[in-house]
């Protein structure tokens, strides 16, 4: 089972900006070779990150199959109001993986 790691400052002022970290355990597959060659192959990775702030996209990234085992993203934003921050990862083969964080003053 995936699941989706977050953390922001446990301290957080009106206006401020803030980093936002994410880690999702994925159960990346590497390319294969045979014969020298790779193996053509629908190889399951994470292939998308979307974030949002109170519903507002506030974050975009597109991998490739070079990403990491357990891709890890940060990203900053303004903490304008109180409110979720949610992250889903999106791999090849159709599933996503959430997770959210709240942001308090």
């Amino acid at each position: 089972m995936s699941q989706v790691r977050i953390r922001i400052p446990e301290k957080i002022k009106p206006g401020e900006i803030v980093t936002v970290r994410a880690l999702v355990s994925h159960p990346m597959e590497m390319m294969a070779f045979k014969g020298g060659k790779p193996v053509e192959k629908n190889y399951n990775f994470v292939h998308k990150v979307e974030a949002t702030y109170n519903g507002r996209k506030v974050f975009e990234a597109a991998t490739t199959q070079a990403v990491s085992q357990n891709p890890f993203v940060s990203f900053t934003v303004k903490a304008d109001a109180p409110g979720v921050v949610k992250i889903v990862f999106h791999d090849t083969q159709g599933k996503t993986y959430e997770g959210q964080v709240e942001i308090k003053f």
